[in-house]
């Protein structure tokens, strides 16, 4: 992660088993060094934890991080004996930073074309491969290798090297299973003196790195992990991963994926299935990795139990202004269940023309359980554009869509364009203790549902509920949006301050009768200018003619700071946000996972 990212970033230094700064408090903090034995140390941040290269956590120290978000860089390693908590929670396995040699047979790969260390020493494809000190040499040979690995193997490319194919190549093989996954991954080889990067894997123009699926129609395979390598795309028609035809349990992570049209991409499958196979694929995990400047996608796709945690996405999906995204949850083939995408931080989206001109993140099709939580979206400031909306899950396709039991929670969005959230389609469905921040001149609604009207057999909007977000805007059109169509939604302890002039500026837009709202009320407003429900004026003449929002205030909010780097939480104790929250409606949890009390806050955060 560039330090550039970070403004105002506090640096624990971890070294030699003793901290030379425990400080553990700041907006955003970086972790470095390496923690040993015998300290437990907790580092807790209101924004975001990341490391620095090279750190990590030694045999016998325990390290907890707990942050809205935690972004941990692909060579922060993890010993063995050694314990790492992280929140939100990533998963514990070491993405191929154990020690080789643990279960199965290992299989060495060196070679050295261009870009690979300068004492890099090439192997032989006729060798035993089964040492580092006589390994094999090709991609070609890995990929022919890997077709025949027993349960639990491993091939292993060489740290400091660099392997090129100019053939897209099937990477298939029956015997692999989730509990005993077959592995690709690094090595560290005999020549090496420790500065050696990650192995290096690049595929020409129109070439598939990774083709992770079998020909013809669908037949069930599992149990791949792909970890801790460098993958580089040389055309705009050449993808990194690519996963189809009934791929289960796949495992990718501490991987840097650059330079494609498509870093990761989950697709349908060939029809009819064969016996045994359902044509899906399910949990595919991304983690701990980079995506970078992939023209088309980041991540195309979706499937049961998909993961994406605590990835670093930039400068994906410039290709047009559209139709491409750093992170596009589809259903490939058919409805998704209970896809997760929590932790990442997703910067510089869809550049045209030297802004952000598209929605950085977006869901269509058909998605139950979909969970968005704990992201950090952010632009440069000042350089997005109308086009470049935030988080939108909504329909796009011409045949059938709709969400249910969609969760978008706790994330972070600065500086982005005309929409932060936008839904449509939605049923059951929840956006809590966000925060949205812009300072750009251009009109904004921070939330808006529905963001877009749907084909006669797309799912309609109903029982949807926007609660305790936090929102500073300097100019825009509308806090929050909620109405179109439905019954059922609650619009509860939402804070905002609007520090603009616009005499167009409304606090809220709720276009429904009010019955149609199960409870609209607590929540905070404070604005020089425009009206607290669009189209009925002030705060009294809103509660006067629906009988909503008894209880909320046409106040600031008292944020502690309303200026970069921004912080959203209450100021003091007598900020009006400060227990006077819904008893009942609002979000059980604040801003960051913690608990609410008796007495819930309004806005994000609990005091």
């Amino acid at each position: 992660m560039s330090r550039a990212t970070l403004p105002g970033a506090l640096l624990l230094l971890a070294a030699s088993g003793a901290l030379a700064e425990a400080a553990c408090s700041g907006a955003d903090m970086q972790f470095h060094g390496t923690l040993t034995a015998p300290p437990t140390l907790t580092c807790n941040s209101r924004n975001s934890i990341t490391s620095e290269a090279g750190s990590g956590v030694s045999s016998g120290a325990e390290l907890e991080l707990a942050a809205p978000r935690v972004q941990l860089g692909p060579d922060f390693s993890v010993a063995a004996g050694a314990r790492l908590h992280a929140t939100p929670q990533v998963s514990a396995d070491l993405c191929g930073l154990e020690p080789l040699g643990s279960g199965g047979t290992t299989w060495y790969l060196c070679d050295c074309n261009s870009g690979a260390d300068g004492e890099c020493q090439v192997g032989d494809d006729t060798a035993t491969g089964t040492t580092p000190n006589a390994p094999l040499r090709t991609y070609a040979k890995a990929r022919q290798l890997f077709a025949s690995l027993a349960a639990g193997d491993t091939i292993a490319f060489c740290r400091g090297g660099a392997f090129t194919t100019a053939t897209t190549l099937n990477w298939v093989n029956s015997r692999c299973t989730a509990a005993a996954p077959c592995t690709l991954r690094s090595y560290t080889p005999p020549w090496a003196s420790g500065d050696e990067a990650a192995p290096r894997l690049t595929a020409a123009s129109d070439v598939t790195l990774f083709d992770l699926a079998n020909g013809g129609v669908a037949s069930h395979q599992e149990g791949y992990r792909i970890a801790d390598l460098a993958l580089s795309g040389a055309g705009s028609s050449s993808v990194g991963v690519f996963i189809y035809n009934d791929v289960d349990d796949v495992a990718l992570c501490r991987l840097t994926i650059e330079g494609f049209a498509i870093g990761v991409q989950i697709g349908g499958y060939n029809s009819p299935p064969a016996g045994g196979s359902d044509g899906k694929s399910a949990r595919v995990r991304l983690t701990y990795s980079r995506l970078l400047d992939n023209s088309g996608q980041g991540w195309l796709g979706g499937c049961d139990g998909c993961t994406l945690e605590a990835n670093y996405f930039e400068n994906n999906g410039y290709a047009g202004a559209v139709f491409y995204h750093q992170i596009y949850a589809s259903s490939p083939a058919g409805l998704v269940t209970g896809m997760r995408i929590a932790g990442n931080e997703l910067y510089r989206s869809v550049q045209v023309d030297g802004g952000c001109a598209g929605a950085p993140l977006v869901a269509h099709g058909l998605h139950n359980g979909l969970t968005i939580e704990a992201n950090y979206l952010h632009e440069p400031a000042g350089t997005a554009t109308d086009g470049c909306w935030g988080i939108a899950v909504d329909p796009a396709y011409s045949s059938a869509e709709g969400f249910t039991q969609l969760v978008v929670r706790g994330n972070r969005l600065e500086q982005l364009g005309n929409v932060a959230i936008g839904l449509a389609s939605c049923q059951q469905c929840t956006v809590e203790n966000n925060l949205i921040i812009s300072d750009r001149l251009l009109g904004t609604t921070a939330i808006a549902i529905p963001d877009r009207s749907r084909a006669a057999d797309d799912l309609p909007l109903q029982a949807v509920t926007v609660r305790n977000n936090s929102i500073l805007l300097s100019s825009g059109a509308t806090a929050i949006a909620l109405g179109g169509e439905g019954s059922g939604h609650q619009l509860v302890s939402n804070a905002i301050h609007y520090s603009g002039g616009s005499g167009n500026w409304a606090c809220f837009d709720l276009d429904l009768a009010s019955s149609a709202y199960a409870v609209v009320d607590n929540n905070l407003c404070g604005s020089g200018s425009g009206e607290w429900e669009r189209g009925s004026g002030d705060l009294a003449s809103w509660q006067g003619a629906s009988g909503l929002d008894g209880a909320s205030q046409a106040l600031a909010p008292q944020f502690a700071s309303s200026l970069a780097p921004y912080d959203l939480r209450a100021a003091s104790a007598s900020s009006p946000m400060v227990d006077a929250g819904h008893s009942s409606a609002s979000a059980t949890t604040a801003y960051g996972g913690g608990s609410r009390d008796a007495q819930p806050d309004i806005g994000a955060y609990e005091y």
